[in-house]
């Protein structure tokens, strides 16, 4: 996403200049890290389709490293003759993405951390502490109640259990983690989505990647039915998306792009009457971007949200844990104490 961003963004720059599409592909495959064998190869063969003959759209898609949605926002744009506009809203979009996967990434990062944290104290403590006190208690068994002894019992048997506990949660966030890096986010999805948490933030989303394909379609001239189609493809979801088909059905129908955001409660009611005097009055793009601002407030407060509330529960239960061990270790230490006074 990082890439892609600063590729459409330096594409637009010079396109803006008056550079052509084929000469800026050569200048950025001329100023390409040679170690970037991925988008050197890519955009080498970007300046050979150009060369020879291709559309930009053609090339884009050539490359194989763009997806569909990118590739139909050049060619809308090459179409209707707004490509400089919608290399920057492309720029834009990819890095919002960047942003929102690094705050994902760093609400992820933490919680991981601390369970490697109650992994390895679990580990110290079942390997050295409670075996060593362990001697203890039976060199002195005689002087200490049967009753004192079963607390460190219960105790070795809760953090031996909750050992294997945290490291099978580590292990399916780390295959969640590698699943979603290798692009098999539908396994994941299905994971996630069953947390109503992780579900309103997935379907918010959703839903701010599809305003933001949407917005830019119409910037690049498509017509809303055009738009509203090419625009759910990037939608994973499937109540959404859904949705998001009642309401092009209806746009096929004659209805405007506001009349059935609103009958189908695409957006929340603030943000769905404003779209209705927006589209009368000619703003409707102008407003989508307020939208999308919006959209991406609400997800990053959503995911401070719930990294606010793994960080101190994740802490709270290893101080438990902590307490839990030293409890039991004291109680027969203070019989030991008492038979010895």
């Amino acid at each position: 996403d990082a890439e892609m961003g600063t590729f459409f963004e330096n594409m637009g720059m010079m396109v803006k200049a008056g550079i052509t599409v084929s000469e800026a592909v050569d200048l950025l495959k001329e100023e390409t890290d040679p170690a970037d064998t991925r988008m050197c190869a890519a955009l080498a063969g970007m300046a050979d389709g150009l060369s020879a003959g291709d559309t930009f759209e053609r090339a884009v898609q050539q490359s194989g490293v763009f997806p569909d949605y990118a590739i139909d926002m050049v060619g809308a744009a090459e179409t209707t003759g707004r490509l400089e506009d919608t290399l920057f809203h492309l720029s834009d979009y990819y890095r919002s993405e960047h942003s929102l996967k690094k705050t994902l990434a760093s609400a992820v990062r933490y919680p991981l951390i601390l369970f490697g944290l109650i992994i390895a104290l679990l580990i110290v403590m079942l390997t050295l502490v409670f075996p060593a006190f362990y001697g203890v208690y039976n060199n002195l068994g005689g002087s200490i109640s049967s009753s004192s002894f079963r607390y460190i019992d219960v105790s070795f048997t809760i953090c031996r259990v909750m050992l294997w506990v945290m490291v099978a949660l580590v292990v399916i966030l780390l295959i969640c983690i590698i699943l979603w890096k290798c692009g098999k986010t539908s396994a994941v999805r299905g994971l996630l989505m069953k947390f109503p948490t992780f579900r309103r933030l997935l379907d918010s989303l959703d839903l701010y990647r599809f305003t933001s394909c949407f917005s830019m379609f119409l910037s690049s001239g498509a017509l809303q039915e055009e738009a509203m189609k090419d625009s759910i493809k990037v939608v994973e979801g499937e109540a959404l998306k859904a949705k998001l088909e009642r309401a092009l059905a209806k746009m096929e129908a004659g209805e405007s792009f506001s009349q059935v955001a609103y009958a189908e409660k695409i957006y929340d009611s603030l943000n769905n009457r404003m779209l209705i005097p927006a589209e009368r009055s000619g703003m409707l793009e102008s407003v989508l971007e307020k939208l999308l601002k919006n959209l991406k407030g609400s997800n990053e407060q959503q995911i401070s949200h719930i990294a606010n509330t793994l960080e101190p529960l994740l802490t709270g239960v290893m101080m438990v844990f902590i307490g839990l061990m030293l409890i039991s270790l004291m109680i027969p230490l203070i019989g030991i104490m008492n038979a010895i006074g």
